[in-house]
């Protein structure tokens, strides 16, 4: 049986969400070892999150997508429990340090949850059931683009309910 954890995000007061240990640990290591690549190539990466057949936790190979979207192939061989990705390098024409609508909407549409990468260096998980999008951890908590400029996108909350990345967005 997994053991879920309350993962908290105390430094911001948080409310708490339950999500698997060992999916987080995953997620944060295959995001921190991308992100250079991921500034260097200027393009998102993205894969899965799930277990293997020896029911051990491991994220798939990435795939390079472009500037602004990426698209893996369903994998076949575990059974998966979350998506992740890379927001690429800063680019002062996007909202880089938050998810996106389509984001959200993508994992929700697979019924999945989401991780996501940032400029900045922060970390998001999209809870796809609930569609909210947290701060796992906040800026410069993995690596940073060396162009990344603090403050373009706005403040920046510790979680966005749908509709509020919507209107941060102007979607």
């Amino acid at each position: 049986m997994r053991k879920f954890i309350a993962v908290s995000v105390l430094a911001y007061g948080m409310p708490a969400m339950a999500q698997d240990a060992a999916e987080l640990v995953v997620a944060k290591e295959v995001l921190t070892r991308l992100q250079p690549l991921s500034f260097e190539k200027r393009r998102e990466y993205c894969g899965y999150v799930g277990y293997n057949a020896d029911g051990i936790m491991i994220a798939t190979k990435p795939v390079a997508g472009d500037q602004a979207s990426c698209g893996a192939p369903f994998p076949r061989d575990i059974a998966v429990t979350a998506s992740y990705h890379t927001h690429g390098d800063f680019d002062a024409g996007y909202f880089n340090e938050v998810p996106s609508v389509v984001d959200m909407e993508g994992d929700a549409e697979f019924y999945m949850n989401g991780y996501v990468s940032t400029p900045g260096g922060r970390m998001w998980f999209i809870d796809s059931r609930l569609l909210v999008a947290y701060q796992v951890c906040g800026i410069r908590c993995l690596p940073t683009a060396p162009g990344f400029q603090k403050g373009k996108d706005g403040d920046i909350a510790d979680a966005y309910e749908y509709d509020a990345l919507r209107e941060k967005l102007g979607n």
